[in-house]
């Protein structure tokens, strides 16, 4: 299992992964892209269902606890499949017979490793001249974006007009340690590849975690897919979140965001926990009984 009491860095995060394919041989490990820093973007896959479930988390450098709470997630379905025991509740081999879960734990290694501390002199420096635009933003603790200064959860081809207005008149009006667009949509290798994967992938369902507020978000502009709403309220009451309406200045340009609009299925955006980001590791054993229902159920539905 991986160790829950430091901070999950990129390499961790590399080493788990290869950990957990090693242990567990049903699970199959795919490098989608490499970062504009050279970190591998890695997608996880298990499953033999004829539905499909995508789960993503780690899109924001100061929710990195995110990236190491679906990972644990994963390892716990994996345990819970090897002793044919219950994930979230729900029988784990029904699960694994129900659907293919195809996993991307952490979006942002590079933006995370710096939050992390785990970046390099070189990144440090030049991550610190971006942030020096922004002196009410804490460094490294408020950084959101990857090291190019691109948010990645506002580089998606839904509302990104909309998106880069509302933040440039907010200030961000080019790198930043958050709220930057990007010059065009997808023109993040991060964000290019996620989507290029979807489409391949073309999941019934996606999930994307973020922290914090304890919220679950189903809609883009007014849409919601067939069947979204039940799927909150079971997701809500299994976990002790609310559905709630995205916030008017986040309601664009996000991974749900475009994945309602481009596939018209049922997308979820989760803002797992409480407290202030990044949210300590003190809070993941709550977090992982909180969200491990939310999984479970994504993958029965």
């Amino acid at each position: 299992m991986t160790d829950c009491g430091t901070p999950l860095t990129s390499a961790r995060f590399c080493r788990a992964v290869r950990t957990l394919c090693g242990s567990f041989p049903f699970v199959y490990c795919k490098t989608l892209a490499s970062t504009a820093f050279g970190r591998p973007l890695l997608a996880l896959q298990l499953g033999d269902g004829p539905a499909r479930v995508l789960a993503t988390a780690g899109h924001h450098a100061n929710e990195w606890i995110t990236s190491l709470m679906l990972l644990r997630l994963i390892e716990n379905y994996c345990l819970a499949l090897r002793g044919e025991g219950a994930f979230g509740g729900l029988r784990a081999s029904a699960l694994f017979h129900s659907a293919v879960l195809y996993a991307v734990p952490m979006v942002n290694p590079d933006g995370i490793d710096l939050v992390t501390g785990a970046a390099n002199p070189a990144e440090v420096r030049a991550a610190r001249a971006l942030a020096a635009a922004h002196p009410e933003i804490p460094f490294p603790s408020g950084w959101k974006a990857n090291l190019l200064g691109v948010d990645l959860n506002l580089n998606y081809p839904a509302g990104w007009d909309r998106a880069r207005a509302c933040k440039h008149e907010a200030g961000f009006t080019g790198p930043a340690p958050r709220d930057w667009p990007g010059e065009y949509p997808l023109d993040q290798k991060e964000c290019a590849a996620l989507a290029a994967y979807t489409g391949c992938v073309r999941p019934d369902l996606a999930l994307a975690w973020h922290t914090q507020g304890g919220e679950i978000y189903d809609d883009f502009q007014g849409f919601r897919p067939p069947g979204a709403e039940a799927l909150t309220a079971a997701f809500a009451e299994a976990s002790g979140y609310r559905a709630a309406q995205v916030p008017a200045a986040s309601s664009n340009a996000g991974f749900k965001d475009w994945f309602l609009q481009r596939f018209r299925r049922p997308g979820f955006t989760v803002e797992a926990g409480r407290g202030e980001n990044p949210l300590p590791l003190s809070s993941l054993p709550a977090l992982l009984r909180e969200n491990e229902p939310i999984l479970a159920l994504a993958l029965a539905q």
